[in-house]
């Protein structure tokens, strides 16, 4: 009874690693069959004509957003993994030191994660640097390019309305 758990953790573990494998083969099989391809054009004589292979679908440009669902989905199976290994443990079916792999693959990956969001908080603060250091620098050029403005000094008049005065006239007299 042992061994068939163990047989089955190891082929869930597998299964973690290989699906995800499988769902992208559909990429690396046309660079493998462009491979097969060019190894036997080599090996026959040039003087054929190519057989033209169809191009593979342009990669869709690894957004922010699908690394962090892809991290949430490794955490996420690592640790029903853990969970899982911890139950069938705690049941008796299995030795303890079978919860041991679950347990350091999780570590891993958290030990992973924790560089990974050092590597993204870095690469962010570089970003704003540059956009900051871009940002000065159309400032300093928006200023240079500008004419000075003209000043027109202000002289003071000597007959000033003064409203208060003692010798007050309405207007028009």
């Amino acid at each position: 009874m042992s061994s068939a758990v163990l047989y089955l953790a190891i082929v869930a573990v597998w299964a973690i690693v290989l699906v995800p494998m499988w769902l992208r083969r559909d990429t690396e099989t046309t660079t493998i069959t462009r491979l097969l391809h060019k190894r036997s054009d080599e090996a026959e004589a040039e003087e054929e004509a190519p057989e033209e292979l169809p191009e593979p679908r342009p990669r869709r440009r690894t957004t922010r957003a699908t690394v962090i669902a892809r991290r949430r989905r490794r955490t996420t199976g690592l640790t029903t993994l853990v969970i899982t290994a911890a139950v069938v443990v705690a049941t008796g079916l299995v030795p303890w030191w079978t919860i041991m792999p679950p347990t350091i693959l999780l570590a891993g990956h958290l030990a992973l994660l924790r560089v990974a969001v050092g590597m993204d908080t870095a690469r962010r603060l570089a970003a704003a640097h540059a956009r900051a250091a871009e940002a000065h620098h159309h400032t300093a050029e928006t200023v240079e390019t500008t004419e000075p403005a003209e000043v027109i000094e202000l002289v003071p008049a000597d007959d000033v309305f003064d409203q208060y005065a003692d010798d007050r006239r309405a207007v028009g007299e």
